[in-house]
């Protein structure tokens, strides 16, 4: 058997990964310390209920739960992140 090649999605999700500032917002979604990319590719895995990123462009349950509990959520994270910084930096 053939390992399934990633697309679009394992390569966001592997970029991530490899991010600090994902590694903040996985600390901040299950209240423990995610200090490298091996850490949030575990929480990836898990949340996305597969055992390879590559499976995320191959098996449609995994992307919804990609998108639902990874993507979207991060992404509404940054958002919060950069509106504290500029709320912080107009206060100051």
């Amino acid at each position: 058997m053939t390992a399934q090649k990633g697309g679009a999605l394992a390569r966001l999700a592997g970029m991530w990964c490899g991010n600090p500032d994902f590694w903040r917002f996985v600390a901040s979604r299950t209240r423990k310390p995610c200090e490298s990319a091996a850490g949030a590719r575990a929480f990836v895995l898990q949340v996305s209920g597969i055992e390879s990123r590559a499976q995320l462009d191959h098996v449609a349950a995994a992307e919804a739960k990609f998108h639902a509990g990874v993507r979207l959520p991060y992404m509404r994270w940054q958002q919060g992140v950069r509106d504290q910084r500029q709320d912080g930096g107009k206060r100051g």
